[in-house]
């Protein structure tokens, strides 16, 4: 007698049929993980270029300014838009001959918006030789397609430079500003 061993196409439709289920229930779940994770990359890559521009700054002496550019060449339009770091001679927020471009941050995507509220309502950030900003503190929120203000993100710029992340401190689900109030994407 012989014994053969396999799989049935019954057996095989069940096991996908649950496997189906199974992804489906886990999809919430991974879409969340997928906007929490976006979100975290990009104040991650404002936090390096923030850190990069007071570097620059420092080691050449000489002042650098970040600002929202929509061409990625000079500064103009929405933080959305994309943003350039540069080095800044004459303190025109203008790249000149004189001046070196070097970081550029493309677009966000499609429906998330990135807001810098600062003293002064400047919509740049310079950096001095010193290492400090120019007159200027404040934060980056970042809103996500949805809206949903779980997913929103802050990025708070002190006046030394210095960046540190919006934390959730009471547990609610919510990031909290430096005021204490839950972050809003309205």
């Amino acid at each position: 007698m012989r014994v053969e061993s396999g799989t049935t196409l019954v057996e095989l439709l069940i096991v996908l049929g649950l496997l189906g289920i199974l992804l489906f229930m886990a999809m919430p779940g991974f879409g969340a993980l997928l906007q929490e994770t976006k979100g975290d990359a990009t104040m991650r890559t404002l936090a390096g270029h923030i850190a990069l521009a007071r570097s620059t700054a420092i080691t050449s002496q000489q002042r650098v300014t970040f600002c929202p550019s929509a061409d990625q060449r000079q500064c103009g339009g929405s933080w959305a838009q994309g943003s350039i770091v540069f080095t800044d001679r004459n303190s025109d927020r203008r790249v000149n001959q004189d001046d070196a471009l070097i970081r550029v941050r493309g677009p966000l995507a499609t429906g998330e918006t990135l807001r810098w509220r600062a003293f002064q309502n400047r919509q740049y950030l310079q950096m001095e030789p010193s290492g400090f900003m120019r007159y200027q503190s404040g934060n980056f929120t970042l809103c996500p397609v949805s809206r949903d203000a779980r997913f929103a993100q802050q990025l708070v710029v002190n006046g030394t430079g210095r960046t540190r992340m919006a934390q959730d401190r009471n547990g609610d689900g919510f990031r909290e500003d430096s005021s204490g109030n839950p972050l809003r994407c309205d």
